[in-house]
């Protein structure tokens, strides 16, 4: 495996100081020198902030932006560095005081069981390829509410046609206790209360209640058809216990009791979803794990929901090679999700699942994750476990894993020199930094920001059925749910159908004219913080542009004229001039909606985005 790109160390003297554009990254810097070193975060003024020390054979690591600016310098103050962290990755620092650089970028290497990829381990399991029957592929149906997607991925309909359903194997859920539900109560064979020491292991209500029924019914759920939402097993025929260790908040050893209570009770199978951010392995877990190997039990562990490159909390145990350890895929993108942990550049049992669809909650209803963390990805590699033991009832532990492993796969485009990177934002306000190699990026939820390192004239945007394109020096990239772009000379706003689109047609419906790139920065800032369309018309309405375009007592047969006017470019007909007078003049609507009903209308929206259907520039308001 080797590095493709890294970060330029600087002199101690160079003047950097730190800005907020960039990509969120990840740094790990790990000492070697025979020393102490001392992080200091260089602000945005370039005063040096203290942020951590590091003893000689330690790691230090922190979450920061690709604009940020760090020092690192060695006990005598003399010797060090400074960098940008403009990509994420791990820097060591030799016994000489030289750093060098390893990124955080996906890797891909040959190992004896196959490709190894520093994103995705040994890459998606495949159901077939495991048991060694004929690949079916993607034989479920698309069209209704399931999980089929997620079965689809892993062929597991291949198993079902060559027999194997998981029947006579029983597999532990170690959790908050499965709660009732049809998909699985008759699969469940025994259980216990860890937590109330008792023999009953329903969770309590609360956040957590139905993490366990997801879990235990994307290893077991029935298979018998029924109208509406559904969810099948990967093993439906196999029988469940449930492991009450907790109420979300678990301790290692209620952890490690449960698994061990699992083996001696007939597991051959333990999903154990739950994670931590640690970076330490535990040791009561560790030994519980190590104890269920030892008895040829295969304990499947989720690999952790915290965006950390490597694994965190019992997924470490993993590293042994006695467990396996599963990350999350996101089907559409062919990638791990933003939230996946990755395992990093040491290959040992670690996979890939999706885990996006429908799961049952309480009461037997039922729930839909697009993302549903790598809890939900695990079940789908614990089920597969199931279906090994059962074609190879005397299978060692060694040997199923070594099945799964096998049998896994990388995608295409996972290779180093053939990058096509998806970079995904979280759920509130990111700013992302395109690079080449990125082929897209999805912003998510809140308002997102592409950073483009060129002025706007370099770049072609424009607009698609599957989000908007843009073109220029770093290659072409593909964006979904992201509303701004930031050039080195302008800020272009590309939520046509979100705030921004507001605004530009509300000052078309108000002023009958171009918004000034000012104003409307200042009135999407505005929008972007919660503001009301409504309420932004009606400060339009009071302004001195609008008493001089209006009068300052306009009548509202005069605003109905001068509304039509601006918006639709027409004189109104007769229906709408008499149904909105009326509603003005009795006082059932205000002048603030009668603008925001015009400038949202159908008819507006289609003529505006004529003119700004491929993004229009603005001035951010700060």
């Amino acid at each position: 495996m080797s590095t493709t790109t890294t970060l330029d160390f600087l002199p101690l003297g160079a003047a950097i100081l730190s800005t907020d554009t960039g990509q969120r990254t990840q740094i790990v810097i790990t000492n070697h020198a025979a020393s102490a070193l001392k992080v200091f975060w260089i602000d945005r003024a370039g005063v040096e902030q203290p942020y951590g020390e590091i003893a000689p054979g330690a790691s230090w690591r922190t979450d920061t932006v690709g604009g940020h600016a760090w020092k690192v310098v060695g006990a005598d103050g003399t010797t060090g560095f400074k960098f940008l962290a403009t990509l994420p990755g791990e820097i060591t620092v030799g016994a000489g005081g030289a750093p060098s650089f390893f990124d955080f970028s996906e890797h891909v290497g040959a190992t004896p069981l196959g490709d190894w990829s520093t994103a995705q381990g040994y890459g998606l399991i495949n159901v077939a390829a495991s048991l060694g029957v004929a690949d079916l592929g993607a034989t479920l149906p698309m069209n209704g509410q399931n999980n089929n997607l997620a079965l689809n991925l892993i062929s597991a309909s291949s198993a079902w046609a060559a027999g194997y359903t998981g029947k006579g194997v029983k597999v532990a859920v170690v959790d908050i206790g499965i709660a009732a539900h049809p998909e699985i109560d008759g699969n469940l064979a025994g259980g216990v209360d860890l937590l109330d020491n008792d023999a009953d292991p329903r969770p309590t209500p609360g956040t957590y209640q139905y993490h366990a029924l997801g879990v235990a019914s994307i290893i077991a759920a029935s298979h018998a058809a029924h109208g509406g939402r559904d969810t099948m097993g990967v093993a439906p025929d196999a029988s469940l216990l449930s492991v009450r260790i907790g109420d979300g908040n678990n301790s290692s050893d209620k952890v490690a009791l449960g698994i061990r209570w699992a083996v001696d009770n007939g597991a051959r199978v333990i999903s154990l979803p739950l994670g931590s951010g640690s970076t330490a392995i535990d040791g009561q877990i560790d030994d519980a794990i190590h104890y269920a190997y030892q008895h040829d039990v295969v304990v499947v562990i989720a690999g952790g929901n915290n965006s950390h490159y490597g694994a965190t909390g019992p997924a470490l145990s993993a590293q042994s090679g006695e467990a396996i350890a599963v990350g999350n895929l996101n089907a559409l993108a062919g990638s791990p999700y933003a939230s996946s942990n990755q395992p990093g550049q040491a290959p040992f049992p670690w996979v890939m699942a999706g885990s996006s669809g429908y799961v049952p909650t309480g009461d037997g209803a039922y729930a839909f994750y697009d993302d549903g963390g790598t809890s939900f990805a695990g079940p789908y590699v614990a089920g597969l476990a199931a279906l090994l033991f059962q074609q190879s009832p005397h299978a060692s532990a060694r040997d199923v894993i070594a099945s799964i492993v096998r049998g896994a796969a990388l995608g295409p485009g996972a290779a180093n020199d053939a990058p096509h990177q998806v970079l995904a934002g979280g759920d509130g306000a990111d700013w992302l930094g395109m690079a080449a190699g990125i082929a897209a990026i999805d912003g998510k939820a809140g308002i997102d920001t592409v950073q483009f390192g060129g002025k706007r004239a370099d770049y072609t945007i424009a607009h698609a059925a599957d989000g908007f394109h843009v073109g220029g020096k770093d290659g072409a990239v593909v964006l979904s749910h992201v509303e701004r772009l930031a050039f080195d000379d302008a800020t272009v706003a590309i939520d046509i159908d979100g705030n921004a689109g507001m605004v530009y047609r509300l000052y078309q419906a108000a002023f009958g004219r171009t918004p000034d790139s000012a104003g409307l920065g200042f009135w999407i800032q505005a929008r972007d913080a919660g503001q009301s369309l409504e309420a932004i018309a009606s400060q339009f309405m009071r302004s001195d542009e609008a008493a001089r375009l209006y009068g300052a007592q306009a009548g509202n047969a005069d605003l109905i004229q001068a509304v039509y006017r601006n918006v639709l470019h027409r004189a109104p007909d007769q229906a709408g001039y008499d149904y909105w007078l009326a509603a003005l003049d009795h006082g059932d609507v205000p002048v603030a909606q009668l603008l925001t009903s015009f400038s949202e209308s159908a008819e507006n929206q289609q003529a505006v985005a004529q003119i700004v259907g491929n993004g229009f520039a603005f001035t951010p308001y700060h």
